[in-house]
């Protein structure tokens, strides 16, 4: 069966949120489907241009490192995968991600995630509400983000992504007033994401099972 290209899906936690919600989100999980398709842009459709096999991964992975190996089996296991449509996924879900948080949009947030990552999401959305609070995230733009790990077994892919993202957050209460964050201090944020995707999945996307910080 014919596997398109994967449209990754991403999510972001803002700083006050990301320290209560790590230790839940630092879990693995198993190759679980996307509970609904998320986006789709015509950007992610496969590369016609061959690609010479000794070159493939150049541009996202040292030669006989691990990830080149585990690209190598990504591919094999998804035909049609390409990185560089994965990782410009990247960046266009990440933002999505970003506003429908800020936003409390937990329709968007289900689209987007995995069963745990979305409890954990609506979690913190609703622990936000109690307070009275509200969030407001601006994306400032990337530092940098590549693939760190990528593997496949007989179940599926998973693929990890380390994010070097700025950003300016905010969380204010009832009145206002700001307690948390700065509007005018950008603050960088480096976590490690991991997808996963099953290989008999008719559904293109991937599907975001664990986040971890950096230390």
């Amino acid at each position: 069966m014919q596997l398109d290209p994967a449209t990754v899906i991403f999510a972001l936690l803002a700083v006050f949120v990301l320290w209560k919600l790590r230790s839940v989100l630092g879990e693995r999980t198993g190759m679980e489907q996307p509970p609904g398709a998320g986006p789709s842009p015509s950007a992610f459709a496969p590369q016609s241009a061959p690609i010479d096999d000794a070159l493939r991964w150049k541009d996202f992975a040292e030669r006989g490192s691990p990830v080149w190996s585990g690209l190598d089996e990504v591919s094999r296991a998804q035909p049609g995968f390409e990185p560089r449509a994965f990782l410009d996924g990247a960046s266009q879900a990440y933002k999505l991600v970003v506003q429908a948080f800020s936003a409390g949009d937990e329709a968007t947030l289900r689209s987007l995630t995995s069963d745990d990552v979305f409890g954990s999401f609506k979690a913190a959305l609703a622990d936000r509400a109690a307070k009275g609070e509200t969030l407001e995230t601006t994306f400032v733009g990337f530092q940098d983000l590549k693939i760190v790990e990528a593997a496949s077994d007989p179940v599926g892919c998973r693929i990890s992504v380390r994010f070097d993202a700025q950003f300016i957050t905010v969380t204010r209460d009832r009145a206002g007033e700001v307690v948390e964050g700065d509007p005018a201090k950008t603050s960088s944020i480096i976590d490690i994401w991991t997808f996963a995707r099953r290989n008999d999945a008719s559904a293109p996307n991937w599907t975001l099972v664990a986040t971890s910080p950096t230390q």
